[in-house]
């Protein structure tokens, strides 16, 4: 993985695609990110919650310094 968001890692062309793309093929997991979070992000702390790693600032996200970053619309 880049720094860059995942959908241009993956050389789609927008995040819109990549929503899509997880809401066809995985929508049990699409479902999870009903506050669409950006994806890396949500894949990074599904990945926590199933360890029991508590690497959030917060436990809920909106209370989280970081809400931004996990949830700001991307630039394309």
């Amino acid at each position: 993985m880049h720094d860059n968001h995942l959908w241009q890692d993956m050389g789609l062309p927008n995040r819109k695609v990549l929503s899509q793309l997880m809401q066809d093929n995985f929508p049990t997991l699409a479902e999870k990110n009903n506050r669409d979070m950006k994806w890396k992000k949500f894949f990074y702390r599904q990945l926590c919650e199933q360890a029991e790693i508590l690497v959030c600032k917060s436990p809920n996200c909106g209370d989280c310094c970081d809400y931004a970053l996990c949830f700001a619309p991307e630039e394309t």
